[in-house]
């Protein structure tokens, strides 16, 4: 659920751009808006456990790149 409000305030805030991007791409392939928010979310964690995998800083380019990817495979 906090993964969920994390990717909705993304979206709002516009940072990254990639959140609303996607988000309104797989929406607009007949994606609903709560699925997308799943997907979403699941990149989101697993991009924060490669972070603490390698006790690094988030990469955000990183994560941007893994939500891009959701939409070229849809």
């Amino acid at each position: 659920e906090r993964l969920i409000e994390a990717i909705e305030n993304q979206i709002a805030d516009g940072h990254p751009r990639e959140a609303g991007l996607v988000m309104m791409a797989l929406t607009a392939n007949g994606e609903s808006h709560d699925e997308v928010l799943v997907k979403m979310a699941a990149v989101l964690a697993r991009h924060i456990a490669l972070s603490a995998e390698k006790d690094s800083a988030f990469d955000i380019n990183a994560y941007a790149a893994g939500l891009l990817e959701l939409q070229s495979s849809a």
